[in-house]
């Protein structure tokens, strides 16, 4: 794990996109038989939490519990796979490609699930694999494993996700390497911190950390920190569940916005005291800062001063999990004019959108036929303005031989500067009768 000392904050690192398996979803059309890289992630995690024990002839789930059985639970084929026959249901792609849920696989003898880069540099991956014990994570060289006879593939019935609303990656601590979380860095300005993986005590999934500080004076801290991709002149939201049983100020929470050559542009801060986080359970810091012109990237540090307990032995610890740096979210309304029609009918679909900088953006409306399982693409619509505010409409044809049936719609709304994009929360259904 890199450590760093406290002059060395402002380096900027290039944030890794990786979908988060957790929060913001974008409604998208998928394929009826596809799977999204956000949930073949999600499903990689289910062994690691379990976790599940290696076997070639046991079966977890429906899926055999070795390494091909283990990515093929992953991607849901329905079915274990063998390392020799994936190429049924995968194709190679260029290693410069690979995404979150792709593979890495040496015919007839291993495959590693693809997680994402843990580097910008993209030379090394983290792994998630089914070998002995059980299944677990790690951190791998993308030029060592090719060099083995590892090739990238790819799912043929995976599709990309929505983008995330999560700037940062692993806020939920789930992923770990060599008693290490990824992406998290670890410093700080007093004795050597530590960190362990807590699993008894967590406010999200099945994990948390616990940053301990080993020093006895408050202004010798230790950290945790992450840098991300922002974008300039948006509000972000920094939020993190905390508990410690030592002084609640001496947990701080600092976001600092950085230009491109890693100089502090905006820095904010808050601590526990101000927000009762106490050591019974776990209480949510938040704060709220806009990114100026000229901001790429964010520095979250989550930042630990030393202490003295009641016995007089030096250090300080304090738990942390769910940590999440968002911009906000844009919304979108959707409307019918009515709820049955006939054939030649034209309902009107409307609604509003958030932010007014949507004005002149296009949105677009999604249809579930009658017997389908599966929404397809409508139409897009221009958002104009109306009243002071963002409006759309869309006049929708019933013609000669359309099934009769209900039909339903849902809008979204697309990502705008400063913004992400977002489904409508209601589906309007009309029925043709």
């Amino acid at each position: 794990m890199p450590t760093r000392s406290s002059n060395a904050r402002t380096r900027v690192r290039v944030a890794l996109l990786l979908a988060a398996t957790l929060g913001l979803t974008l409604f998208a059309a998928p394929s009826a038989f596809a799977i999204t890289r956000d949930t073949v992630l999600a499903r990689a995690q289910t062994w690691i939490d379990s976790p599940v024990p290696y076997s070639q002839s046991r079966y977890f789930g429906g899926y055999r519990t070795d390494c091909s059985g283990y990515v093929s639970m992953c991607w849901q084929t329905g079915t274990s796979w063998s390392t020799r026959t994936f190429y049924h249901v995968a194709y190679q792609v260029p290693a410069a490609s690979l995404k979150p849920g792709d593979a890495m696989l040496k015919a007839g003898t291993h495959i590693r699930l693809f997680y994402g880069w843990a580097d910008a540099a993209h030379t090394r991956y983290v792994a998630y694999e089914q070998t002995g014990p059980s299944t677990k994570s790690s951190v791998r060289s993308l030029a060592d494993d090719i060099a083995y006879g590892y090739l990238p593939y790819r799912y043929d019935a995976i599709e990309d996700s929505p983008p995330s609303g999560d700037a940062l990656l692993n806020g939920s601590f789930d992923v770990w390497s060599r008693g290490d979380p990824v992406w998290w860095s670890l410093g700080g300005s007093g004795a050597q911190p530590t960190v362990v993986q807590r699993s008894d005590v967590y406010k999200g999934s099945r994990f948390s950390l616990e940053l301990d500080n080993r020093a006895a004076g408050p202004a010798r801290f230790a950290d945790v920190e992450q840098t991300a991709a922002v974008s300039p002149n948006t509000t972000y939201t920094l939020s993190a569940w905390a508990r410690t049983s030592g002084d609640p100020h001496s947990l701080q929470m600092h976001l600092s916005y950085l230009d491109a050559s890693g100089s502090s542009l905006v820095d904010t801060w808050t601590s526990g005291d101000l927000w009762a986080v106490d050591g019974s359970h776990f209480k949510l810091l938040s704060l709220a800062a806009g990114t100026p012109t000229g901001a790429v990237t964010a520095l979250v540090d989550m930042r630990l001063g030393g202490g003295t307990d009641a016995s007089g032995t030096a250090g300080n610890s304090a738990v942390l999990d769910e940590i999440s740096l968002t911009r906000p979210q844009s919304s979108v309304t959707i409307r019918s004019d009515v709820t049955t029609t006939r054939i030649g009918g034209t309902p009107v679909l409307s609604g509003s959108v958030t932010p007014t900088g949507a004005i002149g953006a296009n949105m677009v409306v999604y249809v579930e036929k009658p017997g389908s399982s599966r929404w397809s693409y409508s139409s897009n619509r221009t958002v104009y303005a109306s009243g002071g505010g963002a409006a759309w409409q869309y006049k929708y044809y019933f013609k000669p031989g359309m099934a009769k049936g209900v039909y339903r719609y849902r809008a979204v709304a697309p990502d705008l500067p400063g913004y992400l994009g977002s489904t409508s929360p209601t589906i309007v259904s009309i029925r043709l009768q």
